[in-house]
């Protein structure tokens, strides 16, 4: 698929926003929803420059995506950067482009010389495996014990002032994937929310769900209204208020080894953990991100390496045991029935929302 980016165009701004010279601006990576460049500045070095929304319109809707996922992103690596030693690129500098010249948002980072997992996988040994998983356990334990100290109250997606201050703001989202989306979900409904009955039910409404071309069954109404009662009726949310587990923690949605870099003379040692779009601010309970393991890896030593995992996490982080176990069972299943309320409940699997750590 071709892109939209206009490349003379970004290089000349990228001179503009650094104030020096680029002699080099060359492709690196491209994504499904966007482009990366390396940028070889003349005094600093070398510069990441992403840009999102590059290709030209699909004739499907897949590709869409919150009008403020990058600032989010953006917000979100610079409190980790502040507030915790988790490996995050440090980012430089942010633009709209709001004339279009560019064809889209584009950002530029840190850029980290490091080995993507995925590609090296394959190459290690099994305790060059072990001691990976627990370094990528080491940091999902820090982003939350350094959220729970943080105190969140709303849930959300981590926004920063000019300023410098950080709050929590609307949810943002990953670009969808669904063929028929035509708008993503009104910022003005997905928050922030000051409750998980709160969150759920706008769940529930499909106010967090990318708009459809599709019209929807004469059954939705009825079967939204019907979960809607679940969730106002349920004890297990009432009951769960003080709970360890629904303290509030950042979530990395997409945290898997596709996302990490290691060094390259010790692939044990994590360099910097990336693709932080879409991340959010839930409950402990609600936390589950779509950990894949690489394609090429063995699925019983992914179970011991999960295992090692989830134990080293409960260890550090008071309530993750209880968050990724049977009591809050109830609590995930009402999430997974709140997402998908407009569903037959005859096609839902109670069992279908997993987490990546659970013994289940």
């Amino acid at each position: 698929m071709s892109s939209s980016t206009n490349v003379n165009v970004l290089r000349a701004r990228v001179e503009a926003l650094l104030a020096e010279k680029c002699e080099s601006f060359e492709m690196h990576v491209q994504g499904s929803h966007h482009l990366t460049y390396i940028a070889q500045m003349a005094r600093i070095g070398k510069r990441l420059v992403r840009v999102e929304s590059v290709f030209p319109k699909r004739e499907d809707g897949t590709g869409i995506s919150s009008p403020c996922k990058m600032q989010s992103e953006i917000a979100t690596m610079c409190f980790l950067k502040t507030h915790s030693k988790i490996p995050v690129p440090s980012v430089y500098g942010y633009d709209a482009d709001v004339d279009g010249r560019v064809g889209g948002k584009w950002m530029v980072m840190e850029y980290v010389d490091g080995q993507n997992v995925d590609q090296i996988w394959s190459t290690l040994t099994a305790h060059q495996r072990e001691q990976l998983a627990l370094s990528l356990a080491n940091i999902w334990a820090e982003l939350m014990l350094k959220s729970l100290q943080q105190s969140f109250d709303e849930i959300g997606s981590l926004f920063q002032r000019r300023e410098g201050q950080f709050f929590v703001g609307p949810l943002t989202f990953l670009p969808s994937k669904n063929h028929y989306a035509i708008a993503p979900p009104d910022e003005h409904r997905c928050g922030p929310f000051s409750s998980a009955q709160e969150w759920l039910e706008a769940s529930a409404r499909q106010d967090l769900a990318y708009r459809l071309s599709l019209p929807p069954t004469p059954e939705a109404s009825q079967r939204i209204d019907a979960v809607l009662d679940l969730i106002r009726q349920s004890q297990d949310l009432r009951r769960s208020k003080h709970k360890d587990a629904s303290r509030l923690s950042i979530e990395h949605i997409d945290f898997s080894t596709h996302n990490v870099l290691v060094s390259r003379g010790d692939p044990t040692k994590i360099v910097t953990v990336l693709d932080w779009e879409g991340a959010r601010i839930v409950p402990m309970w609600a936390m589950n991100p779509a950990f894949r393991w690489p394609h090429n890896s063995n699925e019983s030593e992914n179970k011991y390496l999960t295992a090692l995992m989830r134990e080293k996490i409960s260890s550090q982080v008071p309530g993750w045991g209880s968050a990724i176990g049977d009591e809050c069972k109830p609590l995930r299943i009402l999430c997974y029935k709140a997402v998908l309320s407009d569903r037959d409940p005859k096609i839902i699997d109670p069992n279908g929302y997993l987490l990546f750590m659970s013994h289940m």
